[in-house]
């Protein structure tokens, strides 16, 4: 008996112990690939494998050491991702070889008419046709998986997996080999970055659960469908900006977001499998170069020569939210297309709100019905204005029509807890956090979403009479009435908030209501209440403008197989559109769009195939230009693997200045003169002659030298000089901005034009 109370009050104690003791977390450790000369694959470890495990079995329990080992990396990054405690933490920093431990973070996920809108046709001139629709391209695309059965999938006519495909279809839950072809030629998943509680009610596979992946895939290359819609609405032919490319997914993102650790062996894995393009969906908050993985990873795919392309993300219009921002991604803002889908709300005193939606009202002819309006109801719960589940009073809402002010929760989650209460139609009211930006849904009800403008009118009428009532007017697809591209207002701004010395984003791109491939499984929504089954629906985010530029670049290294990923962006960076369809400038809600604002502009696929000039960067040229931020030697290595010495770099090259194709000047308290260098590589005709034209930043003074360019060869290189001068005094502002542009004109047709933004920023500190 006794021995049964000591037995009884251990396993007690130990249940205490465990109920105490802090749970394990994950961490990204990254590893000197060479320590002290020493060669990780040699006897003394069959595998780098092993090697990596052998500092766990330092600083853990050796039986639990190879349960702790989540990921092994050795493209991306040299090291490893492990679960450790913190005293386990603190004995693995201490290892010879260790360079750097970082947490895993946790980052968030950022068409049948868009390639149209950009000028894509299967004419013989185009650019389509010219790169052979983006034929022998792999984009590897990071995200939520995909639905392969959709027929964005397809592989009809496509040419056979190219023979450096290193890739597989991994097996796993209601997915296997089968589900790939020539389309789809390879697909992932990784998940060890999560715990499994977090993989409930999800595909233990690369199939999509949350539709996101799926969307943005066919975006960057899906196949050409016919006859496809949302519901009736957007109907046309639906294609990705390459679809003749190949695609491989690679799972990353789950429920509760992407973790970092799953990113970074994901993109360990693509570099191996060959991929050509990298397609990120994906960010977080701007994190300093050596501290995020993004830009760790993708600085080795550049170093293989794959293009990396990631979103801005969707924190604009906020200066400094730019997301993604190492020099060598092509960072990716979001604009709008001139297509709409009115769904105007007809007011009880004869006054007419515009609004826009993708709920099929025209097949519903009762939707036309005028309501009661009803706003924040009497009786209702905190959070009624903004329709919280649970907060609306079913006996106030019952066959009206309910204002629910946009935020907190979903736009299409307010229309089903509207439904659910009784409701019988919608209005989604912006708020001064939205403005006038229109991003639309499927609703589950008759629903449409006002500007803020229109709301204030809204909210005014309704407290004018004792008994306000609306009807919806759903008007279809519209196309060409309303001037675009225009920036989206929730695009991540710049500048950059850890690297000013380059403008970001590099370009917009359409993000705006895009329609593209959907699972089987899910509503137009992706609301679970959501019992409707569409092959396309509609979204909205940096997330659907960056496979719009990855599907671009797969062009652009089609017709170009050799062009560095530097050479592929200045190709997109230097022939982007600063007009919009109507001739006038770009706008970012009522004032001309900035250079924070979209960049270098609209990317325009017909100009990028054929640039004429582009400015090419290598490798080594990143590691000098973060010297020249002051960058530490640890630092450094932590982001490119290259024991660089700074001091030995800049005294080989003096006033060096990255070869970026904009152009960002920072003149901070005491200075007033900077001079650059950049160097144009000829990718057009020979005896080829440029000439300059030059605006100037208002209060600088800007000399070129020389102010004409004459390539006599195909890939000569020719460089000029700029000389920026202050003409500006400090004020008591701590910064202040100004902008303009320098381009290089083709002196024989005056067609050819490469146009570099400038940006020039005066801190006071």
């Amino acid at each position: 008996m006794e021995a049964k109370v000591v037995t009884f009050l251990h396993v007690l104690f130990s249940c205490l112990l465990c109920l105490h003791a802090k749970p394990l977390q994950t961490y990204i450790v990254q590893l000197h690939p060479h320590p002290h000369g020493f060669t990780p694959t040699s006897s003394a470890f069959p595998s780098k494998f092993h090697w990596h495990l052998s500092f766990l079995e330092q600083s853990v329990s050796a039986d639990d050491s190879s349960t702790r080992l989540l990921y092994s990396y050795t493209s991306a990054m040299e090291g490893f991702a492990a679960q450790l405690s913190d005293s386990e933490l603190d004995l693995l920093k201490k290892l010879p070889g260790v360079v750097a431990v970082r947490p895993d973070t946790r980052l968030q996920l950022h068409t049948t008419y868009s390639y149209k809108f950009m000028g894509l046709t299967p004419a013989r001139e185009d650019a389509w046709y010219q790169s052979g629709f983006g034929h022998g391209t792999i984009i590897g695309v990071l995200d939520t998986g995909v639905w392969p059965e959709s027929p964005s999938f397809n592989d009809r006519g496509m040419p056979p997996v190219p023979g450096k495909w290193k890739g597989i279809c991994q097996q796993g839950q209601d997915f296997d080999s089968s589900n790939c072809n020539r389309k789809l030629i390879g697909a992932r998943f990784f998940t060890k970055g999560h715990t499994p509680a977090n993989t409930i009610q999800e595909y233990a596979s690369p199939r999509d659960s949350h539709g996101h992946g799926t969307h943005t895939s066919s975006t960057a290359g899906g196949a050409s469908v016919p006859k496809a819609s949302v519901l009736g609405n957007g109907g046309g032919v639906a294609r990705g900006m390459a679809p003749g490319a190949h695609i491989a997914v690679y799972k990353v993102c789950w429920t509760n977001g992407c973790y970092s650790s799953d990113i970074l062996a994901a993109m360990d894995t693509a570099i191996r499998d060959g991929v050509d393009v990298l397609s990120l969906s994906i960010g977080g908050f701007p994190l300093p170069l050596f501290a995020d993985s993004i830009a760790i990873g993708s600085f080795r795919a550049v170093e293989h020569g794959i293009s990396v392309v990631c979103a801005a993300g969707n924190s604009g219009p906020l200066q400094y939210s730019v997301a993604n921002e190492a020099p060598w991604i092509a960072t990716i803002g979001a604009s709008t297309l001139d297509r709409e889908f009115p769904a105007i709300v007809q007011l009880g005193n004869g006054e007419f709100l515009s609004g826009e939606s993708m709920f099929p009202g025209n097949e519903f002819p009762s939707t036309t019905k005028e309501f009661e309006l009803v706003y924040a109801p009497a009786g209702g719960k905190k959070g009624s204005e903004f329709c919280f589940a649970g907060s609306l009073p079913k006996v106030k809402i019952q066959g009206k029509m309910v204002v629910c002010d946009r935020g907190v929760n979903g736009r299409a989650e307010k229309g089903q807890v509207v439904k659910q209460s009784g409701g019988a139609a919608m209005i989604l009211a912006n708020t001064a956090i939205n403005m006038e930006e229109d991003s639309v849904d499927v609703h589950v009800l008759p629903a449409t979403l006002v500007g803020f403008t229109e709301s204030l009118r809204l909210k005014a009428y309704i407290n004018s009479t004792r008994n306000p009532r609306a009807r919806i007017v759903f008007g279809g697809t519209v196309i060409g009435k309303s001037r675009a591209p225009a920036v989206a207002q929730f695009s991540a701004r710049g500048p950059s908030f850890t690297n000013p010395s380059v403008l970001k984003p590099d370009v917009i791109a359409p993000g705006v209501n895009i329609i593209a491939a959907w699972p089987q499984n899910l509503g137009p929504t992706g609301l679970p209440e959501d019992s409707r089954r569409v092959n396309f629906t509609v979204m909205s985010g940096t997330s659907m403008a960056c496979p719009h530029v990855s599907g671009i670049a797969a062009l652009i290294r089609s017709a170009h197989p050799k062009w560095s990923p530097a050479a592929v962006k200045s190709a997109m960076l230097t022939t982007a559109d600063v007009t919009d369809h109507s001739g006038n400038p770009i706008m970012d809600g009522d004032k001309p769009a900035g250079v924070f604002a979209m960049g270098a502009g609209h990317v325009n696929p017909q100009r990028a195939i054929y640039p004429g000039l582009i400015y090419d960067i290598k490798p080594e040229d990143y590691v000098t230009h973060l010297c020249t931020l002051g960058y530490t030697r640890s630092e450094i290595f932590t982001i490119t693997h290259r024991n660089a010495s700074c001091s030995e770099l800049l005294k080989m090259n003096k006033g060096f200045s990255l070869n970026y194709p904009s152009i960002s000047v920072i003149f901070r308290q005491g200075t007033r003169r900077k001079m650059m260098r950049r160097k144009l590589t000829n990718v057009g005709r020979p005896n080829s002659i440029y000439s300059v034209e030059l605006k100037a930043p208002e209060g600088v003074k800007v000399r070129v030298k020389p102010t004409k360019l004459h390539f006599k060869q195909r890939n000569q290189v020719l460089s000029y000089r700029l000389w920026f001068i202050s003409r500006k005094r400090m004020t008591r502002e701590k910064l202040s901005f100004a902008e303009g542009h320098l381009t290089w004109i083709n002196s024989q047709n005056h067609l050819t034009r490469i146009r570099s933004p400038i940006s020039v920023t005066w801190k006071r500190k």
